[in-house]
């Protein structure tokens, strides 16, 4: 709707401007996306969006499934998370060889249930949009292509 749109561009708008080095302070990762733009991307229902600071500079949105679906999950690790690209495509949660996927960020690999991509100094996982086993790479793609645009 235009009021979440509106909402989500002013929570945009009001971030901090990040230094030439990029940013290391805390985000709202749910003000980089809105519920509808998740449920149009993924192409499922989602009812909220829930931010969560899970430790310093990593910050997470949880998009909620409608009717038991699977939830959504965005997480931005800032250069202050201590996170690197190298930890994040480590993940044994990428279980088997992750393939690599142009055009998203200055890198990305997506895995089994998971896609990670690098922009600039900052790591974006996307988690539950599907991945190379489910076969619907493209909304993870989508999702994530939509969330790194919208960094501050």
């Amino acid at each position: 709707s235009a009021a979440s749109t509106a909402s989500a561009t002013s929570a945009a708008t009001l971030s901090v401007a990040s230094p030439a080095g990029g940013t290391s302070a805390d985000i709202d990762a749910c003000s980089l996306m809105t519920v509808a733009q998740a449920s149009s991307l993924v192409g499922t229902k989602y009812t909220a969006a829930t931010p969560q600071t899970i430790a310093s500079g990593q910050d997470q949105c949880t998009y909620t499934a409608a009717d038991y679906g699977s939830d959504l999950q965005v997480i931005v690790y800032q250069p202050s998370s201590g996170v690197s690209w190298q930890m994040a495509t480590d993940v044994p949660g990428n279980s088997g060889t992750p393939t690599s996927v142009s055009g998203v960020g200055d890198n990305a690999e997506v895995g089994a249930i998971e896609l990670d991509a690098r922009a600039g100094d900052r790591v974006i996982a996307v988690i539950g949009a599907g991945g190379s086993l489910a076969g619907t790479t493209a909304s993870a793609v989508a999702v994530a292509k939509a969330v790194i645009a919208a960094l501050p």
